[in-house]
């Protein structure tokens, strides 16, 4: 009797060694499309299903950015978006932001750019004209 579940216990973790073995890992990328997933999950589709999509890559966000702008002299990288960046640290997490400040999100375009510079010269002389 004893050596039957002893047996029966290694059986049953010889199966479920081998069953997580070959399981894929979904990425934590699968899972951001928040928006989506809220979507479907309202809309009435099967825990299932919605796993299926998961695995699938549906709920994945596809937004590309350009290669980050980096400091020539030590070659860090700029963020030039910084309301963007505290924004989505405080929502989305620092291990995500920094993946996207890898990936170049908070780079702006030349025009934000210039936008940016002008404020800043008007922020700076009216800094001066009060001295």
């Amino acid at each position: 009797m004893l050596h039957g579940l002893f047996i029966s216990s290694i059986v049953g973790t010889c199966y479920q060694a081998i069953k997580e073995a070959f399981e894929p890992t979904i990425p934590a990328e699968n899972w951001a499309n928040k928006e989506l997933y809220h979507k479907d999950l309202m809309s009435g589709v099967s825990a299932e299903q919605r796993m299926k999509n998961v695995k699938n890559g549906k709920y994945k966000l596809t937004e590309t950015y350009p290669e980050p702008h980096r400091d020539p002299e030590t070659g860090k990288i700029i963020i030039e978006n910084c309301d963007l960046w505290r924004k989505d640290l405080r929502e989305y997490g620092a291990y995500q932001v920094s993946k996207w400040v890898k990936q170049g999100k908070y780079n702006l375009t030349p025009e934000e750019l210039e936008k940016q510079r002008e404020k800043f010269k008007k922020e700076m002389e009216h800094l001066y004209s009060l001295l």
